[in-house]
C-alpha cells in the first residue's frame, strides 16, 4: 500500500489540478506502483518522486498551473531549480509535472526553457486508455500497464537511463493473465508457437500494437529493435551480479527470449 504521505502528495496535487480542471495522468515508476507492484504483490524498482502528466494548451496554462503550486497563502508545493520539478513542502517528495496534448502541438514534442527536449508521443492515448485507481476515496486516473511499457520505452529512448529498461524487464519477468492466454492464444500454445511462460509478454505487445496510432508503433518498434540489437549492451545489467556460467548464459537467454516475445506481439495483427 502507498504511505500516508504519498497519498497526502497525491491529493494536494490533484487539488491544484482539479481547481484548474485540467485532466491529470499518473506515469513513471508511481503508476507502476499503482498497477503493478500493490496489485501483483510484487517489489520493483524503488522510486522518491512522482511523475504526474497534465494535459495543457499552452505555455500561459503550464505557468498559471506553476503558479498555483507554488504561491498563494498556503502552497503545497515549492519551486526547483528545474521548471519542471516541484517539491512537496509537507514531505520532501519531489513531483514532476509533464505537459502535454496542445501544447506539444504538432510534433507532439516540446523544449525546456533550458534546451532540453521531451518526446510527447503516445501519451494522449495513453490518457485515452486510461484506468481509474481510489485513493482514500479522490479518483485517480493511471496509465495502464500496455502504456507503462510504450511510455517507459519512449522515456528511454529520449534519456537513455537504465532504470527504464529495469522497470519494463521488471513488469516482464513477473507479469501473468493466465485468462486471457488460454482465450486469445490458444492455437499459439497447442502449436508450439509461444511457450507458456512467455505469453504475457505476447499479450502486452498485442496490446500495445492494438490501441497505440501506426506513428506511435512505428517508433516503439524502432526503440524495441535498437534494444534488442544492442541486447550485450542493455541486458547485462540485469542479471544479478552473483550469476555466473551457466547460469549467467541461462539468465541472459530468459531475458531476450521475453523481450523479443514482446516485440513479436507488437507485430502481430
Amino acid at each position: 500500500m502507498l504511505e500516508p504521505r504519498e497519498k497526502q502528495v497525491l491529493a494536494d496535487i490533484k487539488e491544484v489540478v482539479d481547481a484548474l480542471k485540467l485532466p491529470m495522468l499518473i506515469t513513471g515508476a508511481g503508476a507502476r506502483l499503482l498497477i503493478f507492484d500493490i496489485p501483483y504483490k510484487k517489489s520493483g524498482r524503488t522510486t522518491t518522486d512522482w511523475d504526474i502528466a497534465v494535459s495543457l494548451e499552452s505555455w500561459e496554462k503550464f505557468e498559471i498551473l506553476c503558479d498555483r503550486m507554488t504561491k498563494g497563502i498556503s502552497p503545497h508545493f515549492r519551486a526547483t531549480s528545474s521548471v519542471h520539478k516541484f517539491i512537496h513542502i509537507n514531505t520532501s517528495i519531489e513531483v514532476d509535472i509533464i505537459p502535454f496534448g496542445e501544447i506539444g502541438q504538432p510534433n507532439e514534442q516540446i523544449e525546456w526553457p533550458d534546451g532540453n527536449e521531451m518526446n510527447l508521443l503516445g501519451l494522449e492515448e495513453a490518457l485515452s486508455h486510461a484506468i481509474s485507481k481510489t485513493i482514500d476515496n479522490l479518483e485517480f486516473l493511471v496509465v495502464p500497464l500496455f502504456a507503462f511499457i510504450a511510455l517507459k520505452f519512449i522515456a528511454w529512448n529520449d534519456r537513455r537511463l537504465p532504470k527504464d529498461i529495469e522497470d519494463v524487464n521488471f513488469i516482464l519477468e513477473n507479469y501473468s493473465e493466465d485468462d486471457r492466454i488460454y482465450e486469445e492464444l490458444i492455437d499459439e500454445l497447442s502449436e508450439g508457437k509461444i511457450e507458456f511462460e512467455d505469453a504475457a509478454a505476447f499479450l502486452l505487445g498485442k496490446d500495445i500494437r492494438h490501441k497505440f496510432s501506426d506513428r506511435t508503433i512505428t517508433q516503439l518498434d524502432q526503440i524495441l529493435s535498437q534494444i534488442l540489437e544492442d541486447c550485450d549492451r542493455y541486458f547485462p545489467p540485469l542479471i544479478p551480479p552473483n550469476f555466473e556460467g551457466n547460469q549467467w548464459d541461462s539468465k541472459f537467454d530468459q531475458i531476450w527470449q521475453r523481450w523479443n516475445v514482446l516485440y513479436e506481439g507488437m507485430k502481430a495483427n
